[in-house]
């Protein structure tokens, strides 16, 4: 979001096809400024802004806490993915992007990146264990993959809440509201939007941003209509409009199937939104030329400050931050130590995964609670396992019905002629009608028994052959998925290693600004000519200020401010891999079913055909 006036854009389909261009051009600039350490937030900013351009629409949902936000996200993706606790809520900004991987990306404040299965995501969002309390200290945001139709075109911010209170404005990150492309602000109903929030939001009309107001958990307040008109009737000029969920019966609605909770969930009207503003390329493209005029003045106020500095003495203190601070680079390791060791937690779980499994029933359990065993192959094992047992719990159904209506009418039989079925098969009677009947309807259930009994036995074979085929193939999923979580800890060593031949180039190239006196000419050659062509959606004011930041820009003269880089790294600051000796402690169990373990050994004999002669 941008700090942009009202008036009406007129944009245009050449418009449209502008972002791309652009988006290239930047890439080229990021990639020259990129090299100097002295502007590296203003490259990150940069690169935040390339990146929002290529990304899908964002959605930011904020609100105090309490009201609903995580589920809300939950309900949009029709399950539970993310951690609900009152006790514990949201601890760190989540970029929920679409992935064909499901993982999580944990963006630490110092730049390292690590990679964690979707398992984890409660211990880095609302987690109270000391490992949780850790790596939050250190987490700057997270990134979470997950494979959802809606994240296609949008990405969603499940946030913070908002911190209020003592009668000053909410806080909340300026930066963070200056990347999205629409803001979902969520209040509970019959909990009104304090002070803080109204001061908050005036801020943000006053920037030309309204956000979308939703009135979340409308199925637990009978009097939510009432209080909907009257938060209309209070901040209604605030937002851009209005729309009441429950984000309760839409999550229990997805998860169910059921179509009419669903619509009481009014979750249809936000999708539609959603979808709204992820067509709206028009906007995008402006916001973003808009947010790159604001980046070229930051830029500008970067490279003026610079001749007034010390570079060599910045230079030095930046490196004595991380080479000389023991206590510092303690830290670090400290985290990562604790990265390590969900590592060698999550690879005992799989090094352990069939330690249990003696029966068809537990292998099936395995299969459905780990999302590393279940693709197409294990799926159709599965159906096949599956049927087996439907085939047998139905034929046992079928005996047991059978073995009662023998039990009853033997019980008749005895009261009436002093003998059970069986004695009589042989005995001479009165002919009796009755029980002529009942034995021809026994017989009839026998027949549909030994039908049943035949499905069994054809499932079981069939179930058998399976349970040989996948065996090795479930064994060398887990295999996979050890090793996985193996090159995980290598990648994150190779970033300590990255990290630490890095600074020591910092170190010899304290006076290299020819990358910044690259960037002027690169601006004044390329980017200043493209923005002015006459297709660009900017209005005369905007170009006007094009024009001054990029003169003063080019007045600003880097070339005599080169120093001789004569500092010296710590020896500390050694690369160090952090261990990861686990195949020798958690050796990889096998599984090794055998026939009888899964196949069932009580399966009731076939009853026999009765046969009963009643003499005259």
């Amino acid at each position: 979001m941008t700090n942009i006036d009202h008036t009406p854009i007129e944009y245009t389909t050449s418009a449209n096809n502008i972002l791309p261009q652009f988006v290239d051009q930047l890439r080229q600039l990021y990639g020259i400024i990129v090299q100097n350490t002295y502007v590296k937030d203003t490259a990150k900013h940069l690169n935040r802004i390339i990146q929002d351009a290529n990304n899908q629409t964002m959605i930011l949902i904020v609100g105090k806490q309490r009201v609903g936000k995580t589920t809300l996200v939950n309900g949009l993706l029709g399950r539970e993915v993310l951690s609900v606790n009152d006790q514990h809520p949201t601890g760190v900004n989540t970029f929920i992007r679409y992935g064909e991987q499901e993982e999580i990306k944990a963006y630490f404040l110092d730049g390292v990146v690590a990679i964690f299965d979707l398992s984890k995501l409660e211990l880095l969002t609302t987690g109270d264990t000391f490992a949780s309390q850790i790596l939050r200290e250190h987490l700057d945001y997270l990134e979470v993959y997950l494979k959802n139709d809606l994240l296609k075109s949008v990405t969603i911010i499940d946030s913070v809440s908002l911190e209020a209170g003592g009668g000053e404005m909410a806080y909340f990150s300026e930066a963070l509201m200056n990347r999205v492309d629409e803001i979902f602000w969520v209040l509970r109903a019959g909990s009104r939007a304090i002070d803080a929030e109204l001061l908050l939001m005036d801020t943000l009309k006053h920037k030309g941003v309204e956000p979308l107001c939703v009135i979340n958990g409308i199925d637990a307040d009978e009097h939510a209509d009432a209080f909907i008109t009257a938060e209309q009737q209070r901040i209604g000029h605030l937002m851009s409009d209005f729309i009441a969920i429950s984000a309760t019966n839409a999550l229990a609605a997805k998860q169910t199937g059921n179509l009419e909770l669903w619509q009481k969930s009014q979750y249809d009207h936000l999708i539609a939104h959603i979808h709204r503003v992820a067509e709206n390329s028009e906007k995008k493209t402006y916001a973003i030329l808009i947010r790159f005029l604001q980046w070229l003045e930051r830029f500008r106020f970067e490279l003026t400050v610079i001749p007034r500095r010390d570079p060599f003495q910045s230079a030095v203190e930046n490196i004595e931050k991380y080479a000389g601070d023991t206590q510092f680079e303690f830290s670090r390791y400290q985290r990562d130590l604790a990265i390590v060791k969900e590592y060698e937690q999550e690879y005992e779980q799989v090094a352990n995964t069939f330690t249990h499994v003696q029966t068809l029933y537990q292998l099936l359990q395995t299969i459905s609670q780990h999302d590393y065993l279940q693709d197409e192959k294990v799926e159709k094992f599965t159906e096949i396992a599956v049927y087996y047992q439907q085939m047998l719990r139905e034929y046992r159904s079928m005996h047991s019905e059978y073995s009662r209506e023998y039990e009853r009418l033997d019980a008749q039989h005895k009261k009436i002629h002093g003998k059970g079925l069986m004695k009589a098969i042989f005995g001479q009677h009165t002919q009796n009608e009755f029980f002529k009947e009942r034995v021809q309807k026994l017989n009839e259930q026998q027949v549909v028994c030994v039908a049943q009994y035949d499905n069994v036995l054809q499932a079981e074979t069939s179930m058998l052959q399976a349970v040989r085929d996948i065996q090795p193939y479930l064994v060398n999923l887990v295999k996979e998925r050890m090793s996985r979580i193996e090159q995980k800890v290598q990648e994150l060593n190779q970033q300590r290693a990255k990290e630490k031949r890095q600074l020591k180039r910092y170190a010899e190239k304290l006076n290299e600004f020819s990358c910044l006196i690259e960037a002027q000419g690169y601006i004044k050659e390329h980017l200043q000519p493209f923005l002015m062509q006459e297709q660009m959606p900017l209005k005369a004011k905007d170009l006007e200020m094009l024009e001054e930041t990029v003169q003063a820009i080019l007045n600003i003269d880097l070339s005599r401010n080169g120093l001789l880089a004569r500092s010296q790294m710590n020896n500390k600051m050694e690369s160090i891999a952090i261990p990861f000796e686990v195949e020798e402690m958690y050796p990889q169990q096998c599984l090794t079913l055998q026939e009888e373990d899964v196949k069932s050994n009580d399966i009731p004999e076939i009853p026999n055909k009765l046969a009963i002669q009643y003499a005259e």
